[in-house]
């Protein structure tokens, strides 16, 4: 009955965590003209695993966004060049907070972190002058991201996490058993 208990409490918390992961809302601060996100937002990856950042404004006058990655802290490896890309559309719509509709303006820089640790990635929105767009009352210049790169282990996270639980059932298998065999080597 107990162990029965803790492999149910395990499950939630399991299925909790997958859950909590999932959950996820990018475009929150779209309707304050500019919006950063990333395919990996939130979660830990892999070496090798492409990052895409996707930026997203409604302001018009935006037509170019540099994107600026940041290696993690105490890297000796030359630092990623910036990365300028002209906004695109796609038809969609998106709501300024003061609740009028604009254009979705787009642009997006994919690499593949090369090494461990935390990364960020700034983005700057640019209008036809190549400057910020920093001058205006309310409006936002730099988004940022951040996500964590950590090493691989040669099973996998899921194949590590379950050999944890199967050795914990084991354990509390085993540990019912181990008084019954005390008890007969005795006697």
């Amino acid at each position: 009955m107990k162990a029965r208990f803790i492999v149910w409490v395990i499950s939630l918390i399991l299925g909790l965590l997958i859950l909590s992961s999932a959950v996820y809302a990018p475009w929150t601060t779209l309707g304050t003209g500019y919006a950063i996100t990333s395919n990996v937002h939130g979660i830990d990856i892999l070496p090798g695993t492409p990052v895409t950042v996707t930026a997203g404004t409604l302001d018009s006058h935006v037509v170019q966004v540099t994107f600026r990655w940041h290696r993690p802290a105490g890297s000796i490896l030359p630092p990623i060049p910036d990365v300028i890309k002209p906004v695109y559309t796609n038809g969609t719509m998106g709501q300024w907070n003061n609740k009028t509709w604009a254009l979705i303006r787009y642009a997006n820089d994919t690499k593949i972190p090369d090494e461990i640790g935390d990364w960020g990635v700034q983005v700057f929105f640019q209008d036809s002058t190549g400057s910020d767009r920093a001058g205006l009352e309310d409006v936002i210049k730099i988004k940022a991201t951040s996500f964590n790169v950590i090493p691989e282990i040669p099973l996998g996270t899921i194949a590590a996490a379950a050999a944890m639980f199967i050795a914990l059932g084991l354990f509390i298998i085993n540990k019912k058993r181990i008084p019954r065999i005390v008890h007969r080597v005795v006697n």
